[in-house]
Formats: C-alpha cells, sequence, structure tokens
C-alpha cells in the first residue's frame, strides 16, 4: 500500500493504492482545486492564495489518509518546475505534515503518467500501444506513445490568466498556442487517443449526466467522447450560471474548463480521432510505479 499525492499547477490528487495481480487499485482518494499557477507568469511565484490552499488541503487529507501509517510518494509539477519560492513552500510542507514532495522534470511526469493511463487502459481491456496520450495540466501539456513524449509550456491556468479571462480572446489565441503540438501530434500518427486531466473528466462526467459532487472515476473510465461534444458542453458553460457552473464542474472552474475544452478543441480539430477518457494519470503513475519499484528508475530518467 502507498499514498501517493500529486501537486499540480491547478489540483492536488491524492490517493491510497494498494497492488494488485491486475495492476495498481485506488483504494481511496482526495482531490482538491488549488490553483498553484495561478498568475505565475507574472510574479515568478506561487502566491500566497495558491500557497493557502495547497496547506488547507493538505490539513483536510491528513483527516483522511494516516501520513504515518503507509509510505507517501510525492511528486510536484509544471508550476513548481518554474516558481522561486519552491524549495521554501516544500521545506514548509515537510515541516508540518512530513511530507517531502520531488519536483518532477517533464520527461518523468509523461512516463508516470503514462503508467498510470496503461494501468486503466489494462482494465478496461483496452491495448495500450494503440494510444497515444494528451495530460492537459495547469501550466504545461504532455503528449505521449510508446516510444515519444514532449511537453508543452501551456496549461488552462495560464491560459486562462493570458487571456485574462476573456472568452473571445481565448478563442482568438487558442489556434496560435497549440500550434507546435499539434504538429507534434500529427507527427505521432495516432487515431486513438487517451484524454486525461481535469477538462476531459469533467467533460466526460457533464456527458454523462453527473456533476461535481456525484463525480464517479470508475464510470469516467472509457468514455467516449466526440469533437461536438466539447462544442454542447462549451455552450452549456457559457449559458449556465455561475451558481449552475459551480454545481457542474467545481466553484470557481466555469472559465477556466471552457478555457481547457477551447485548447483541446484547436488541438484535436480537424483530426478524426477515436477519444476516450481515463481519470487515471500521474497520481495514479506514481503509485503503481512506487508499488513495482519502478519509482526511482522513472525519476532519474
Amino acid at each position: 500500500m502507498v499514498i501517493s499525492i500529486d501537486l499540480g499547477s491547478n489540483t492536488l490528487r491524492i490517493a491510497q493504492i494498494s497492488s494488485e495481480r491486475c495492476g495498481a487499485r485506488v483504494v481511496k482518494s482526495f482531490e482538491r482545486i488549488v490553483g498553484s499557477a495561478k498568475n505565475l507568469a507574472l510574479t515568478g511565484v506561487i502566491g500566497r492564495e495558491a500557497v493557502e490552499k495547497i496547506f488547507r488541503a493538505l490539513s483536510e487529507a491528513r483527516g483522511e489518509f494516516d501520513f504515518s501509517a503507509y509510505p507517501v510518494v510525492a511528486v510536484a509539477t509544471q508550476a513548481f518546475r518554474i516558481a522561486q519560492n519552491s524549495d521554501e513552500i516544500f521545506s514548509e510542507i515537510s515541516r508540518v505534515f512530513g511530507v517531502k514532495f520531488q519536483v518532477i522534470t517533464a520527461g518523468a511526469e509523461a512516463k508516470f503518467t503514462r503508467l498510470g493511463v496503461q494501468n486503466a487502459l489494462a482494465r478496461l481491456k483496452f491495448n495500450a500501444r494503440d494510444f497515444a496520450l494528451i495530460d492537459l495540466g495547469g501550466a504545461s501539456t504532455e503528449i505521449a506513445d510508446e516510444r515519444n513524449f514532449k511537453s508543452f509550456a501551456f496549461g488552462i491556468v495560464t491560459f486562462f490568466d493570458e487571456c485574462a479571462g476573456n472568452y473571445e480572446t481565448m478563442g482568438a489565441r487558442a489556434k496560435d498556442i497549440v500550434c507546435e503540438s499539434r504538429a507534434f501530434l500529427d507527427a505521432l500518427g495516432r487515431k486513438n487517443l487517451v484524454l486525461t486531466s481535469g477538462v476531459p473528466t469533467s467533460a466526460a462526467a457533464m456527458k454523462l449526466g453527473m456533476n461535481y459532487t456525484n463525480y464517479d472515476a470508475a464510470k469516467i473510465n472509457g468514455t467516449r467522447l466526440e469533437l461536438g461534444d466539447f462544442d454542447e458542453i462549451r455552450e452549456r458553460l457559457l449559458k449556465a450560471s455561475d451558481a449552475r457552473a459551480d454545481e457542474l464542474v467545481g466553484a470557481g472552474r466555469k472559465m477556466q474548463i471552457i478555457a481547457g475544452i477551447t485548447l483541446l478543441k484547436e488541438l484535436l480539430t480537424p483530426g478524426n480521432f477515436n477519444l476516450v477518457v481515463v481519470d487515471d494519470g500521474l497520481r495514479e503513475g506514481v503509485g503503481a510505479a512506487f508499488l513495482k519499484q519502478k519509482f526511482s528508475e522513472i525519476l532519474k530518467s
């Protein structure tokens, strides 16, 4: 058993994971929006508001997970790779919670995420070798298949900040922002794509009639999306009141999810891709790697 923590550019995700013959299994999970990358491009640091949210989330999680009962493996991604105050934050987290975070490279992030996705695809009886994955994060986006990967310096939080939350600006900027990543995706030549991270899982949940409070990862895994679904969901969110949008995708996430949908739609247009959504990602991959005694190997790669 291991407790796996993924502190991303937008979200803190924690899971208690056990090892089974068919692969790693999430026993218990926890997730909170912390907005680590908010205003990061302007300030160069993780802001005080985000730091306070991270500490509140960890305090809450400590009531649900016993960090002293099992090994804890904790990683942080793009926002913390570039923030000037990452060491200071993690030193304080270690002092208060006894949890030691490691800031991982983009390459390690892609490999851990791929492992998490592969485990999910195996449970779904899909051949992982047939798929490439897209992980649209808060401050970076990773695209990978079995042999190739690349990290791109855009994500939903940084894109939202750049566009000052303005929907019209998002539409105008998205094509330029995803241009390089679209060329890389095309070069992979894969028609089957796995979409992981908060934007596609939120879109899948809305398509299935779920909301933020009754979200069920088991039902999300394997959900298929069409390009038209992104248009429909974006329109639903644009027309929804803030209160209704909070119910659907979480408090204060309306325009960030719209920003992410705008990026994904532009990245995937006009390709005739087969899109499958998987909730499992970096958090699950880190836990699986630890249980398989491959964590240090991937971390150094």
